[in-house]
């Protein structure tokens, strides 16, 4: 899409989805913008993320829409400014300097006072700088505001067994562990140890005692925290992310002690999950470890976001597979390929996503491009659709 500024501009739209549909254009005070500029405006608009880029018109991330911004690019300066700006209100910034001029990037956070934190990567572009900042909202979700089946708010009575939340990066994943465990710290009396790259939602005491440790501010190094975190006597733990062999054995192992255990993955779909599991598996532990996989499940979810069908925001799709007994057996017995067609039993509590993108379309939630869009089947999707299509002329 595309559409005249104020000053003559296109804004040109960069995003796989609605396109054809007319949408605002973000305006910037035209002046020297500083890099709060950015940030109050993607907060102004409702955005999730700002792409700052040297040389490149800024971009804002709106309900999932990559729109940009109606204003001069950054030059090389300005870019060198922000990242200046964002390096010296870090703890140690001469470290994080140092990662990002030896490895090429950098995660960091960032605070915008009384406004936002953004969580944030400082990378090289062409040799030049690039910034990508997301926003992170502060208040605890709760999940009547988050249109999450009810399954997803009972996993918060478990108290041992390892749960799952995959997608990909911006599916809300983080959110969805947020409302959870901000559950578990509202009705449980419980020991929470978080570990995050970098802290997202911050929990407050409650009823449990929680701590949040980021790594490369609270700790060295993800490695580092995770084998700390297993002497300072926790009941639930989030591993912020799994993302090599040794997070992978901490949390199998804090499963299988006992301990409840919550992290994500990236992957498209449930049985893929567990498939990215078995990947991070030891070579030398690897019986054990499926074992200790098999036994100690309780669920994977994955997600993905959906554009309502009012236009005003998005919201969640996510397939779920509770550890049944056949789950169990198929990854006891290595069969992970068969997986994949546990997920529609619905009388065991799981759900594809097909059936939730259905379930979705009949509340009238969105509408039936959506719901294609999404599918992992469009063939039985379309026919699922068919069957509500008879008596509803939405699809027609």
């Amino acid at each position: 899409m595309s559409g005249k500024s104020s000053r003559g501009e296109q804004i040109v739209e960069n995003a796989d989805i609605d396109r054809d549909t007319p949408q605002p254009e973000i305006h910037v005070e035209e002046r020297r913008l500083t890099l709060h500029d950015f940030l109050k405006t993607c907060v102004k608009s409702g955005g999730s993320d700002v792409h700052l880029q040297s040389g490149s018109t800024p971009m804002v991330r709106v309900d999932g829409r990559a729109r940009f911004m109606d204003c001069s690019p950054p030059n090389d300066d300005a870019m060198k400014e922000y990242v200046d700006q964002i390096m010296n209100s870090q703890a140690e910034p001469a470290d994080k300097r140092n990662i990002l001029d030896h490895k090429g990037a950098v995660d960091v956070a960032y605070i915008l006072p009384n406004v936002a934190r953004f969580r944030t990567n400082i990378f090289h572009s062409r040799e030049k700088y690039a910034i990508v900042m997301r926003r992170i909202v502060a208040k605890i979700p709760d999940f009547g505001e988050l249109n999450l089946p009810p399954q997803v708010e009972e996993l918060s009575d478990h108290h041992r067994g390892i749960i799952i939340v995959s997608g990909t990066t911006g599916s809300g994943k983080s959110t969805t562990l947020a409302a959870i465990i901000g559950k578990i710290n509202r009705t449980r009396c419980e020991r929470i140890i978080t570990v995050e790259d970098p802290i997202e939602y911050q929990h407050e005491n409650a009823k449990s005692l929680v701590s949040q440790v980021e790594v490369g501010t609270d700790s060295e190094s993800y490695e580092y925290a995770l084998r700390s975190m297993m002497r300072q006597d926790p009941d639930t733990i989030l591993i912020g992310e799994m993302r090599d062999t040794f997070s992978l054995s901490t949390a199998l192992r804090a499963a299988d002690t006992g301990h409840l255990v919550f992290t994500t993955v990236h992957a498209t779909n449930a049985s893929m999950t567990i498939e990215r599991m078995v990947s991070l598996f030891d070579p030398l532990q690897k019986e054990l470890q499926q074992t200790q996989l098999g036994l100690n499940l309780v669920a994977v979810l994955c997600q993905r976001l959906a554009k309502r069908r009012d236009g005003k925001g998005r919201v969640p799709v996510v397939e779920i597979m509770q550890a049944t007994p056949l789950v169990r057996k198929y990854i006891l017995e290595g069969e992970f390929e068969k997986l994949k067609g546990t997920v529609g039993n619905r009388e065991a509590g799981c759900q594809s996503f097909d059936q939730h993108l259905t379930d979705l379309f009949q509340k009238q939630i969105i509408d039936v491009a959506e719901a294609k869009r999404l599918a992992s089947n469009v063939d039985a999707l379309n026919l699922a659709l068919r069957g509500i299509g008879n008596s509803d002329s939405r699809l027609r």
